[in-house]
């Protein structure tokens, strides 16, 4: 079931990314009108490729921790527009601009740091290169409506990700609800939670407010203790959710609810918790292992911050 999460996160960051060709950013569509009227289709297959190896290595790369170089390698040794030959930088520091032509360094999409944020000094988020590649990467993903899971030990950023896109996302169209998870959550508490973020719509339907999508996030999912058959309930609601998108009433089990317009981001650290996620979950989500800062990312984001506070 895990290797099927695989190719469906493959198959959803092709979708968006060939929906944003033709549908997405009006320079965009003009270069592609361009090079059809031109005939250039030989620049046409290098843009499909490019953005095809993209979402490979965002698929079936994004879990990958120890095996990661290797990995990279293999991407530039089969990409048909060659990486720039920098040492010691993978194939995960590049997106691929269709205008260009070319893979291009993520610090050149980074936005210039937030000076006039007056919120607690805890929750400053510094753009770096992964914080905009991950939030593109969340964009893609809820284009298509397909959840996310960041694995990785504390300290990672799992939840700093999630929130720093929530805190971007245009409030008119999406709406965003965080659950923390502990060992004694179960589906009752976490089905009562849900249906506080929803509101009730015709017949037995609920969602967000029309013309709206609700992103539910659920922190620490792995928390939820095991029972005597070796599940987690609330997990089991979640599956049950995605797969049919129906709640059953808790005094009457013969009427449901139908959960519309609403999908599931989630994280959790491997070396806590129960240890398990059922796989019949995680085939719905994709998969994004994250790794502890490195010195230069470190120090671009103290830079930033000092420079501003303390000058």
């Amino acid at each position: 079931m895990v290797t099927i999460a695989y190719i469906q996160a493959l198959c959803c960051m092709i979708d968006a990314q060939y929906h944003n060709l033709f549908n997405g950013k009006k320079d965009i569509q003009e270069h592609m009108k361009l090079l059809e009227k031109e005939e250039r289709h030989d620049d046409i297959k290098n843009i499909y490729e490019g953005l095809f190896l993209f979402a490979m290595m965002w698929s079936f790369g994004a879990g990958l921790t120890d095996e990661r170089n290797a990995f990279s390698g293999y991407c530039k040794s089969v990409a048909r527009v060659k990486f720039p030959d920098e040492q010691g930088v993978m194939c995960y520091d590049y997106f691929f601009d269709p205008i260009k032509g070319t893979w291009v360094h993520w610090n050149e999409k980074v936005l210039n740091y937030n000076t006039e944020y007056e919120g607690l000094f805890n929750n400053i988020v510094v753009p770096t290169a992964d914080t905009t590649r991950q939030k593109y990467i969340l964009a893609l993903h809820v284009q298509n409506r397909r959840g996310v899971l960041y694995v990785g030990a504390a300290g990672t950023g799992k939840t700093t990700i999630i929130n720093d896109y929530f805190s971007s996302l245009d409030k008119d169209y999406t709406l965003s609800a965080s659950i923390s998870f502990n060992s004694y959550t179960d589906s009752k508490t976490l089905q009562r939670v849900l249906e506080s973020k929803v509101e009730k719509r015709a017949g037995n339907k609920v969602g967000p407010p029309p013309g709206k999508v609700l992103i539910y996030f659920m922190d620490d999912l792995n928390m939820p203790y095991l029972d005597k058959y070796g599940t987690q309930s609330p997990i089991a609601l979640m599956r049950q959710i995605i797969d049919y998108q129906i709640i059953y009433d808790r005094d009457d089990l013969a009427e449901k609810k139908f959960l519309q317009d609403c999908m599931f981001t989630a994280c959790m650290n491997p070396k806590s918790g129960s240890f398990n996620v059922n796989s019949r979950l995680q085939r719905h989500l994709s998969l994004f292992a994250t790794s502890i800062p490195s010195k230069e990312i470190l120090q671009t984001i103290y830079h930033q911050i000092l420079k501003i506070h303390f000058q």
